[in-house]
């Protein structure tokens, strides 16, 4: 609560805040729709004699993406799981070149979560090499706050849409 109250005395301030976010996330798309609920777990009190067959280690492609209220950059496809050295290299040769050309980049703030693939040192030596004191994450000047849901626009609208998209068509392959 103190982040949202923070975020909109930011914004009383000045007014454009929120066109100036330039929010980041990844989601992970598996091949034949299965989505991801690692952060669920069920637990049976009966009948241990059913067993559910799961596949394990589907092929899966993981899609990076950046936006603002109007802009959108990517997605930016990966076919290995996110780390610290690919999240660098794709915001240093891949979303720096095209951000770089906009006219409000000296306003842009930069938002990213907290996994620990945005928290690495190279990451944050990048983000405070290119845009100093305007990007929000773990330990710089304000916090992504640590219990927060998470909930950027990606999470809110671009995942939910583009799993749609994509699993209406029921992928087999990765082409």
């Amino acid at each position: 609560m103190e982040y949202g109250e923070l975020m909109l005395g930011w914004h009383e301030d000045w007014a454009k805040l929120f066109e100036n976010i330039l929010w980041s996330d990844e989601a992970v798309f598996h091949i034949g729709g299965f989505v991801s609920r690692h952060n669920c777990h069920y637990w049976a009190a009966r009948d241990p004699e059913v067993m559910v067959e799961k596949m394990q280690n589907r092929p899966q492609v993981t899609v990076w993406c950046r936006m603002t209220a109007t802009r959108v950059i990517g997605p930016y496809l990966l076919r290995d799981t996110m780390n610290a050295e690919r999240y660098r290299q794709i915001l240093e040769y891949y979303a720096w070149p095209i951000v770089s050309g906009w006219e409000n980049v000296d306003e842009l703030i930069f938002m990213h979560d907290g996994a620990p693939p945005h928290f690495a040192l190279s990451v944050r030596a990048l983000l405070d090499q290119k845009i100093p004191g305007r990007w929000l994450g773990r330990q710089e000047t304000h916090e992504w706050p640590a219990t927060s849901p998470d909930l950027t626009p990606c999470d809110f609208f671009l995942w939910e849409w583009g799993k749609e998209e994509v699993y209406r068509a029921k992928t087999r392959t990765m082409e």
